[in-house]
């Protein structure tokens, strides 16, 4: 059954900076707590922000299916709110812009996409899919538009889609030029201003996988490539710029952040994949005033290899995680690149960031040895 209280309790949260307990032992933390112990694994775990609120995906103690999915306000006043139904689905990947929340709900192999308003009402099923291996992921929400991207397994195809809550169908996005629906894909939309930033790829035999970062005007049906791009994982979408993130030649992961116009003018590398301040990027989010990623450095990848031997060997740090010299950090860019910062000081992993505005992010910490919901409203600085 889904929980009936968040975990960790409402005596956790919004503590602010300071020192709390954790696992028998005091910590300093430098982030305000949004809720203590969410307990979920991977990306199920991903939080969402938006409009002053902050949306996350919930399990019992020991993070046990099914997950439910709560929301809260930003500053930490008031109670947080239970938003999915007690009826035995998996409630996750979460998403708000403070009217409205939309997730993905699973059961058996039926994958659902659903919707409920912050201030109350019944639960809309937006869309639903079936088959071994389905999935909504990459969601957003911005008034009546959601988009995310449909993985059908059976099918074997990847699609970004949009739709208007109420107004119609969702509508899939093409890949560029047809072609085999099974070697071609569009996905990892983001959604600002009613324009979709999305990843559009095909493969052939001949030359590997070709993709573009791509944005729809959806009033317009207007499509501009912005940049090709090497095997691009997350978008971000601002007013003036998308983001992405690409990996370099013979490289498996993401590793350099982008920037464009959103006419594909001016780009900028504003992270390289290579030298001695590169980052090793996995997550992405953007505002108007800040680009974030989750990332580690060279050094900690290595730091991190050493610690993984030495772990194979049976020799295990506290809690079975590496130690804050490889664990993953968020970065702060200004939206030029001219600027680096590190969000928090938190010693402890910081991953699956959520841009709230401005220079605000929630993310998930795991510095008291539980997964934290946190955040923070300007960065910490250097962390000497």
């Amino acid at each position: 059954m889904a929980a009936a209280a968040p975990p960790g309790g409402a005596e956790r949260a919004y503590t602010g900076h300071g020192t709390v307990s954790g696992q028998g032992r005091s910590v300093d933390v430098d982030s305000d707590v949004l809720l203590a112990g969410t307990n979920t694994a991977g990306g199920n775990g991903a939080p969402g922000a938006g409009g002053g609120w902050w949306t996350a995906s919930t399990a019992a103690e020991g993070g046990s299916p099914p997950y439910a999915v709560w929301a809260g306000r930003l500053d930490g006043t008031g109670e947080k709110k239970l938003i999915s139904p007690d009826d035995g689905r998996h409630h996750v990947h979460p998403v708000t812009d403070g009217k409205t929340v939309v997730w993905a709900a699973y059961q058996d192999r039926w994958c659902y996409l659903l919707a409920r308003p912050l201030d109350g009402g019944p639960v809309q099923q937006l869309t639903s899919s079936q088959g071994i291996g389905c999935a909504f992921t990459t969601l957003g929400v911005e008034g009546k538009t959601v988009t995310y991207t449909d993985v059908g397994y059976k099918s074997r195809t990847t699609r970004a889609v949009y739709l208007r809550m109420g107004e119609g169908d969702p509508v899939s996005i093409p890949p560029t030029g047809g072609g085999n629906p099974r070697t071609t894909s569009t996905s990892a939309p983001s959604l600002h201003d009613g324009r979709i930033a999305f990843n559009d790829c095909k493969y052939t035999g001949s030359t590997g996988t070709l993709c573009r970062i791509a944005v729809l005007d959806v009033a317009t049906g207007r499509r501009t490539v912005v940049a090709h791009a090497k095997l691009p994982a997350p978008t971000a979408i601002t007013s003036r710029y998308v983001y992405w993130l690409e990996v370099e030649d013979g490289e498996n992961r993401p590793r350099a952040l982008h920037r464009a116009n959103l006419d594909g003018s001016d780009p900028v590398v504003i992270s390289p994949a290579s030298g001695g301040n590169a980052l090793i990027i996995d997550g992405l989010t953007a505002s108007e005033d800040a680009v974030t990623v989750a990332a580690r450095t060279a050094a900690a990848q290595t730091v991190g290899a050493r610690t993984v031997s030495a772990r194979t060997a049976g020799t295990r740090t506290a809690g079975g995680t590496a130690g804050p010299e490889s664990a993953t950090k968020l970065w702060q860019f200004s939206p030029g690149g001219e600027h680096r910062e590190r969000v928090s000081c938190n010693s402890g992993d910081q991953i699956l960031p959520a841009s709230a505005g401005a220079r605000q992010v929630v993310w998930i910490d795991t510095t008291t040895g539980k997964r934290d919901l946190v955040t923070r409203t300007q960065p910490a600085g250097a962390c000497g």
